[in-house]
């Protein structure tokens, strides 16, 4: 037999046969010839009808039985790689396909099926059981006695091999069956390569038609997914649209991983969602190192990762253009498979949304740097009013509307690092909806103008606006150490230059007299006409000021309650009542710690105005220099406490 038995089973062999040998022909070849006509007419009418290349391969084996009398055949097929013959079809009493189709003929050993295809000619083997051509192992494997290979001839070349045989009966082949089995087999082998060719044909015409069935289907997506951005809609309704085209659940993530949007596939009871990029998975090596092998921003396949808790399937397609890299878009394996359609739509919408965000980017650019201009031409001052409000409207501010400005710097040989004009701006807007500050590089920092909020809980807007700049200081700068100098209202266009001074001095001040290392907010009204003063001098003059005038008070043990009960006084307006009300104490005790800083310095700090000032400026000072506690929690509790006694 000619298969390979190292390589599968072997060849095939044909079933039983008469216990005597079968007479060698009859002697009319010429109506063998009209019987192989028509067999072969039989086959090419079944090209027609027979889709499948094995069903024609088994009419095949079983007209070539009939024609040449013998009961089992088994029909092999050139392996184009190989060069070896495949069993593809059986036929005999029972059904033998599969063990055909485990054998391999035309290996080392099997010299039958060499002869055969040397000599493009018929071989017999009389006597299977001692003929060293064929394998034995097999011969006895298929109990076969007698045995004739017929080549399948196309075009010189031998494209198929058909194995004949009675079984377990010897049967004697004579020249006229040689020649009716090998007229048969070449047509068989023309009309085989016609189905190979038409099945060919087919599966391209099957594949084109599935291609523009794909395509007609990514046009649709396409459409839909720009008339999405088209019509403004957000990353959420993008998502979803997605996982409506794919059934498949979908994320967005930015650039930092940070999830920007997820759809869920519909009818999904569980609403699975991709969470290959969320924090935790990610930073698995396994998942990381298989993200970091993502190149050339093409979409791919990650996972299934168990050990990091990754049991799915993801496709990660890049949201990129060009010139810029803005995240991920993530399809998670889900109900069904993965396919190529999933991998066009993931790819297209990936495509658009980076689009759309580079030119959200660009809009956003050129609007900040419309924004940043109007800033800096209010801060230098212009004298076309008319111009600069109708420009301020364009960006939604009124400038008649109350408004600071906000001069945000470094200290002086500082390490720390002040960020740029937008991203200032941004820390400092405000939470709720509506136009974002306006901002502008200047020499000494970053000016900003900011919206003065409304009074609230006896809180003014300028109080909350300083706590604002705090908070917004610590995000700007966790370690570092960063100014900010807050200017009096603005009301009008020509307020903004005068605006811009004050913040200067108020920062000056900071940071000549506060001496922390944390970041420090102060405003023009905290300071009051003392600016003026503390911010021509040195923190060596300002020091000497403060002896001089509190003297002796400093160093008497009841100095820190002296020093909280003229800071009282003060802030409520020289009123012995209101101070005895902020503090919790009878008035004559409010007269007699007054009575008593008069003896210590000397000054009539209840009745001259003169020493007054002296007075109060000292203790601006002290607060600037962090001796009295901080400036802005101290004015913001004396103001509730003064609203409240009203």
């Amino acid at each position: 037999m000619p298969a390979d038995s190292r390589e599968a089973p072997v060849t095939d062999v044909g079933p039983g046969a008469p216990e005597s040998p079968t007479p060698s022909g009859d002697g009319r070849p010429e109506a063998s010839y009209a019987q192989v006509i028509a067999a072969f007419g039989d086959v090419t009418e079944a090209l027609n009808d027979l889709h499948d290349l094995d069903d024609l391969l088994r009419l095949v084996a079983r007209r070539i039985c009939e024609l040449v009398g013998v009961q089992r055949c088994s029909l092999y097929l050139r392996e184009e790689r190989s060069r070896l013959y495949r069993g593809q079809v059986g036929h005999w009493r029972t059904n033998i396909d599969e063990g055909v189709k485990r054998l391999t003929s035309g290996g080392p050993g099997d010299a039958f099926t060499r002869e055969i295809v040397q000599t493009k000619a018929p071989v017999v083997v009389q006597n299977a059981r001692t003929d060293p051509r064929p394998i034995r192992s097999t011969m006895r494997t298929w109990e076969v006695r007698s045995m004739m290979g017929v080549p399948m001839v196309l075009q010189g070349d031998v494209v198929g091999i058909v194995y004949l045989d009675d079984h377990d009966r010897p049967r004697r082949y004579s020249p006229a069956d040689e020649a009716i089995a090998s007229a048969f087999a070449d047509l068989a082998a023309a009309a085989i390569s016609q189905a190979k060719l038409t099945a060919d044909l087919r599966d391209r015409l099957s594949t084109v038609a599935k291609q523009n069935a794909m395509m007609r289907r990514v046009a649709v997506v396409d459409d839909k997914l720009t008339e999405l951005v088209l019509e403004g809609r957000n990353m959420r309704e993008i998502a979803e649209a997605i996982s409506q085209l794919t059934g498949k659940p979908c994320a967005i993530h930015g650039d930092d991983d940070r999830t920007l949007a997820v759809g869920r596939s519909p009818g999904d009871p569980d609403g699975l969602v991709p969470r290959l990029l969320q924090t935790g998975v990610r930073e698995h090596p396994e998942v990381r190192s298989a993200l970091d092998g993502l190149t050339d921003n093409r979409p791919a396949v990650v996972g299934p990762i168990p050990y990091a808790g990754v049991h799915n399937r993801f496709l990660v397609a890049p949201v990129a253009t060009a010139e810029d890299h803005w995240g991920h878009l993530v399809l998670l394996e889900h109900q069904s498979r993965l396919t190529n359609f999933d991998l066009l739509v993931a790819r297209r919408a990936a495509t658009i949304i980076a689009w759309e965000m580079s030119a959200e980017r660009r809009a956003a650019q050129s609007e900040w740097n419309v924004r940043g201009a109007l800033a800096g031409e209010l801060v230098r001052g212009n004298r076309d009013t008319a111009a600069l409000e109708r420009r301020a409207e364009h960006v939604g501010m009124r400038i008649d509307e109350p408004h600071v400005l906000c001069l945000v710097t470094t200290t002086r040989g500082s390490d720390t690092t002040l960020p740029d004009a937008r991203t200032v701006a941004e820390a400092l807007s405000p939470g709720h909806a509506g136009p974002a500050p306006l901002a502008t590089g200047v020499t000494e920092g970053v000016a900003v103008i900011l919206p003065v909020p409304d009074d609230e809980d006896g809180v003014t807007g300028l109080e909350r606006l300083k706590a604002r700049c705090d908070v917004a200081l610590h995000d700007l700068a966790p370690r570092g150490r960063l100014l900010a100098g807050i200017s009096t209202v603005c009301r009008g266009s020509d307020d903004y230059p005068g605006a811009f001074e004050q913040a200067v001095q108020v920062v000056r001040c900071l940071e000549t007299y506060s001496t922390g290392d944390g970041h420090a907010v102060l405003s023009a009204t905290d300071l009051g006409a003392g600016r003026l003063f503390l911010s021509t001098s040195n923190a060596e003059e300002a020091t000497r000021f403060v002896g001089e005038t509190l003297g002796g008070m400093l160093e008497d043990r009841s100095a820190d309650e002296l020093l909280r009960t003229l800071q009282e006084f003060f802030r409520a307006d020289r009123s012995v009542r209101r101070s005895s009300q902020a503090m919790g104490v009878h008035e004559n005790t409010i007269r007699y710690r007054l009575a008593r800083v008069e003896d210590l310095t000397g000054l009539a700090v209840s009745t001259d105005s003169d020493d007054q000032f002296s007075v109060q400026l000292a203790l601006l000072i002290l607060r600037l220099q962090g001796r009295l506690g901080d400036l802005g929690a101290t004015a913001t509790e004396g103001r509730r406490q003064r609203s409240a006694g009203r």
